[in-house]
């Protein structure tokens, strides 16, 4: 007598019914695991998405607004608070107007449905060079709502480079950012093109060693016209220019009260406390580390994330404390961007 095969055993009944005490303590088991899912969410979306708390109400409140943000009238008056937010009113007392507002209207934060608190948590995470998508999802928002704070953001720091000037040692240099791959040129054969052509966008750079002014300057290589027209505008004729000998230069370093030349023959391969040109090759080292974070942004969008990138450097302190002074600086500024319109660009550029 030989023994039957296993291989050969019948299998058991796999649709054999289980006990029914043995499904409904499984089913308990499984409500009460999802039970304690939905509520680890429920608590995880409500700490993400908190009300306005006393501070932030009472931060709003100490804005003052010095005129009407419909009329430009300096003739307002306190009008008592919100009876839900708590957010002081102000009432124009021009005749043409008579309009109600609050201390955010017009700014970049009207009508805003998330609390600053969350903005400076945004600022606070592109300042640490994280992406706008992982911050967006971190707070448990929709990619576009991480897209639409940061077009609130460029903004807000529109204007952020200008007045800026350099008086003492100065140093520039050009960085060269490649287009995006579906916007490229070929050559008429259907080769690409190399070196600095129109597939390159150019950042004109001027730093003193603590401040840094970066402006986007085309495709290319510029003409020494063209970025005499860019670096006349930060760098003073006083200044003692410190550049690479790129031709671009020429026309700037004749306007200057000195020109030291260090050539890139002459500087590549030195360590960085010795190079020379290391204060400009610094500030690239870390717009190019700024934008690798953000990959996939717009060419077009460009000068707003240089403008972040440029508060970044200039503004002193931690990544929290150049958060809050951005929205210091963005709660006085009367713009003001609303989703639909911001919605309405995005789908035009996108067709």
């Amino acid at each position: 007598f030989r023994a039957p095969s296993p291989l050969l055993a019948k299998p058991p009944n796999m649709n054999k019914k289980k006990p029914k005490a043995a499904e409904a303590a499984f089913s308990a088991k499984s409500r009460e695991l999802r039970s304690l899912a939905d509520e680890t969410i429920t608590e995880w979306f409500e700490e993400k998405h908190r009300a306005r708390s006393e501070a932030e109400v009472a931060f709003i409140n100490s804005i003052v607004p010095e005129s009407c943000p419909h009329c430009g009238s300096a003739r307002i008056r306190k009008d008592g608070f919100g009876k839900k937010t708590g957010i002081r009113v102000y009432e124009c007392l021009d005749p043409g107007c008579g309009r109600k507002f609050g201390p955010l209207t017009g700014t970049v934060f009207d009508s805003k449905k998330i609390p600053i608190s969350e903005t400076i948590e945004f600022l606070y995470h592109l300042f640490q060079f994280h992406s706008s998508t992982s911050s967006a999802r971190s707070n448990m928002n929709a990619d576009s709502t991480g897209l639409y704070r940061v077009a609130k953001l460029f903004l807000a720091a529109e204007e952020i480079q200008d007045g800026i000037t350099f008086g003492g040692r100065v140093w520039i240099d050009e960085k060269y950012v490649p287009v995006w791959k579906s916007r490229k040129s070929r050559k008429a054969s259907g080769g690409a093109m190399r070196g600095l052509s129109r597939n390159q966008l150019c950042i004109c750079t001027a730093t003193d060693g603590s401040k840094a002014v970066l402006i986007l300057c085309g495709t290319g290589q510029p003409t020494p016209k063209k970025a005499l027209d860019v670096y006349s505008k930060v760098i003073s004729p006083e200044a003692r220019l410190i550049r690479d000998g790129a031709g671009c230069q020429r026309l700037i370093a004749l306007r200057c009260a000195s020109d030291e030349v260090h050539h890139v023959s002459e500087t590549k391969g030195l360590p960085d406390k010795w190079n020379p040109m290391e204060p400009v090759n610094r500030v690239h080292r870390l717009l190019e580390l700024f934008l690798k974070r953000h990959g996939g942004y717009k060419r077009e969008d460009l000068p707003g994330w240089l403008n972040l990138f440029a508060y970044w450097y200039n503004t002193p302190g931690t990544a929290m404390e150049k958060a809050i002074k951005f929205i210091e600086m963005a709660v006085k500024k009367r713009k003001m961007l609303r989703y639909r319109a911001w919605g309405s660009k995005k789908k035009h550029d996108e067709d």
